[in-house]
This record gives structure tokens, C-alpha cells and sequence, in this order.
């Protein structure tokens, strides 16, 4: 990529720029999304809200529907996509065709400042070219918009694909897809008095007491951040603590408990918590987060597959480490960024875990797993295969009760599987599974 001066770019090029250097950084050099935007970002000073939630908003559309928009371009090109040269011209065209076909961009616009773009990045050779092909996707525009709903599979990688279909057939997979085209919306869990919170903020408070705010903006500037009154987890997330149940001075342990979501639900619930990560950075955040909402918990910095406490507890809560397919529209980097090879990986990790965190539990105390992920292999096949082999724990199935009515989530054995689709009519779901083993 040639260096270029951002300052001597115009305001239109520098936010594509912005959004042409992030999907670089994520496709060709692997990195994380919500880190290397917020790097980018802050190296243009000019840039007001507005032009960072323009920037946003182009990547994660490119990131969620890049399958789509290759097929689009594919259609339209005389030359096949892998032999556009330089590789720096073809993510400049994607960017083109996302705004024209996914976006509320003026399709002159779009044209124009992809062809600039391209001059900027010092390839103007290939002005001409990218030029005639974006403007033969504004000629054909409904039709190209018609190929893009033909096309949802396009965006999930191969291999998850498979697993997708293989686990939940063809139908629920393509409804998967669909869902995941769609922007997240921001929940938020309140310490106490979630139907007052849910007014003052203007959200919509969830059967589960989850509050899903209707307004897009930085959730730092809202009321009751600062004094720690809430804390962003998605309802998903939420859940497991939640089926717990009381768990007043219940002895728990949140293994893989960074950034800490759980540990505060737990903390503010009255349970005394041991929150253990391996990551000291994580942790860091985890800290800071029990501090802004002036709760407590032990913290340990541990392995999840080797650190035991003193004695036995009530509760274990795993959190397991995943390939995270669930948060896909919160983290569309997850399509680009995780392999099958990550998959297979995580679950023999999340295996060990399992393994290790059984021998936290107390007689007649809770083991609960979950993740975020979709695939089978790396939630229901690893209770499966613990409890073949654990003869002291048993399936405890959950009711409609323990899920507030949401009994879709139910799957046939009683473990909870949310998927995407799920609650749709109000924005949908993470992707999560859910299973609690009791010792005898």
C-alpha cells in the first residue's frame, strides 16, 4: 500500500481512505477490527461523529456482505477478481459497490471518490477500468441489488457453511445468514430498577430485564454510565447468570471471565465471586469495569485448564474461549478472521476446560457452560463428550421459566440454543449455547 498524506486529501476520500485501510488490515494482515478501527480512526483528525459513523458503518457492511458484493463484482467484470492487480484495486471496488448497493450514498458520489481513491493510492492506471465497472453496477443496480438476496450464503466461509447446514439444515442456516446481515443492536444490564433505566434511556426493556437501547451513539455519554448503574452484555449474555437463579452468598467461580459482563451480574446479585482469565490485559478491564461500578470480586490472573481454588464451590460459571460465530453482526471480522482449523482447535480446549472446572464443583453445586458460538462441535458435542465420561454430573434441562418464555431457545435435550433469528421482531440475537450439569 503506498503511503499516502492524509491531510492533503479531501474530506470524501480521507473517510474512504479510513475504511480502505481497516478492511486491509482485517483481510490481508489478520487483525482485530473494534483495535486497528479505533487506530486508524484516531489518526484522522478531522473527522466529527458523523464522518467516524459513516467510516463504521461502510466496514461493517463490506465485512458482513463481502460475499455478496464479490458475486456483484464478479457478474460485472471482464476480468475474474483474483486477477486484479494490484490487490489494493479490488478492496477500493468493493468499497465502490458496497456504497452503491448497500449504502444511502449518492451512486456519483460513489463513483467518484472510488476513482479518486485510487489516485490517491497511486493507481491511476487503473481509473479507467474501475470507473466503467462501477458504473455498469449503477446501470444494472436493481438487478445487482436482486443478486445480492440470491447470495446470503456467499458470506459465511466454506467451511462454516458446512457446519451451519450440517448442525440446523439448509433453512435455519440461510435464516442464520440473513440475520447476520442485519446491525446489532446495544444491550445493556442494569445493577437495579430496569424498568426506570429503560425509560431515562429510551430502550426497551426485555422479558429478561435486559434493556435494548433504540439509539445509535457512544454508550459512554448516557446517563448512569459514569456512576456504574449499567454495564453493555448483550441478552445472550446474560442468560446464564440469570437461570442461576439466587445465588446470594453463593460461592462462585467465573472461569474465562474477561471483560467481565458476567462477574458484575454475579457480584451485584450478591454471590462472592472469583473472576479467572489468563490474559492480564483483559483482566485490567475487568478491574476497571468492577470499579467503575463499584463492585467486587476476587480477581485471578489463571488457566482455565489448570488453575483450581482452595476448596470446592457452589457454582462454576465457563465462559469458554470460541471461534465466536454467534457475534457475527456485532464482529463481522469473526467471517474473515476464524478458521476450521480455530474451530477444532477451541474445542479441545474448551474440552479441558470443561474437564478442569468439574473438579471446582461441590457436591450438588452447578457446573454451567456456555459460548458464543454456533457450531456444535465447540458447545452441545463438548457436554456430550464430558458428560460420557463424567459419571458424577448430570443434565439439568431448562424450562420455559428459566428462559422467560422464550421457547425457541429450548432445544429437545433442555440446553438453551440461541440463534441470530430468535426474537427477530424486536432485533434479533447473538448466537449462544447454554448447558447446566449438576454433581451428584
Amino acid at each position: 500500500m503506498k503511503p499516502i498524506n492524509i491531510n492533503k486529501i479531501q474530506k470524501d476520500i480521507q473517510t474512504r481512505h479510513c475504511a480502505f485501510v481497516v478492511v486491509d488490515c482485517v483481510l490481508n494482515k489478520k487483525q482485530d477490527l473494534d483495535r486497528v478501527f479505533d487506530q486508524t480512526v484516531s489518526q484522522y483528525s478531522d473527522f466529527d461523529r458523523r464522518d467516524i459513523a459513516f467510516v463504521r458503518d461502510m466496514v461493517m457492511r463490506f465485512l458482513r456482505q463481502l460475499g455478496q458484493i464479490d458475486a456483484v463484482l464478479s457478474n460485472v467484470s471482464d476480468r475474474p477478481l483474483d486477477k486484479i492487480n494490484p490487490r489494493d484495486v479490488l478492496n477500493v471496488l468493493r468499497l465502490g459497490a458496497v456504497q452503491i448497493l448497500l449504502m444511502d450514498v449518492g451512486d456519483h458520489a460513489a463513483v467518484d471518490t472510488s476513482v479518486e481513491l485510487l489516485n490517491a493510492l497511486g493507481h491511476q492506471k487503473q481509473k479507467g477500468f474501475a470507473n466503467a465497472l462501477l458504473r455498469t453496477i449503477v446501470r444494472k443496480k436493481d438487478s445487482n441489488i436482486s443478486m445480492l438476496t440470491d447470495k446470503v450464503q456467499a458470506n459465511s466461509p466454506s467451511w462454516l457453511w458446512r457446519e451451519l447446514e450440517k448442525d440446523y439444515g439448509a433453512e435455519s442456516a440461510i435464516k442464520i445468514a440473513k440475520a447476520h446481515l442485519g446491525r446489532a443492536p446495544v444491550d445493556i444490564t442494569v445493577k437495579k430498577d430496569a424498568e426506570d433505566w429503560a425509560e431515562a434511556l429510551d430502550g426497551q426493556l426485555l422479558d429478561n430485564g435486559s434493556i435494548r437501547l433504540d439509539k445509535s451513539g457512544a454508550v459512554t455519554e448516557l446517563p448512569g454510565f459514569d456512576q456504574g448503574e449499567w454495564w453493555v452484555q448483550s441478552a445472550s449474555a446474560a442468560l446464564p447468570v440469570q437461570v442461576l437463579g439466587d445465588v446470594t452468598d453463593k460461592t462462585i467461580v467465573d472461569l474465562c471471565a474477561a471483560p467481565g459482563g458476567k462477574t458484575m451480574q454475579l457480584a451485584a446479585a450478591g454471590a462472592k465471586v472469583t473472576a479467572v482469565d489468563i490474559s492480564k490485559n483483559r483482566l485490567k478491564r475487568l478491574e476497571e469495569n468492577l470499579e467503575r461500578c463499584n463492585l467486587s470480586a476476587k480477581v485471578v490472573k489463571g488457566d482455565g485448564k489448570t488453575w483450581q481454588p482452595e476448596h470446592p464451590v457452589d457454582i462454576v460459571l465457563v465462559d469458554a474461549p470460541c471461534s465466536a460465530t454467534g457475534t457475527i453482526r456485532h464482529q463481522p471480522d469473526v467471517l474473515h478472521l476464524k478458521t476450521e482449523k480455530d474451530m477444532h482447535r477451541l474445542a479441545r480446549v474448551q474440552k479441558e476446560i470443561l474437564e478442569n472446572a468439574s473438579h471446582m464443583v461441590k457436591s450438588g453445586g452447578v457446573l454451567m457452560y456456555c459460548t458464543c458460538s454456533l457450531q456444535f462441535e465447540e458447545s452441545e458435542r463438548v457436554v456430550e463428550a464430558f458428560l460420557s465420561q463424567s459419571s458424577d454430573f448430570s443434565l439439568s434441562s431448562f424450562t420455559s421459566d428459566d428462559v422467560f418464555g422464550w421457547d425457541e431457545m429450548l432445544d429437545k435435550s433442555g440446553m438453551i440454543r440461541i440463534l441470530p433469528f430468535h426474537l427477530q421482531e424486536t432485533g434479533g440475537m447473538d448466537g449462544f449455547f447454554i448447558a447446566r450439569l449438576i454433581r451428584s
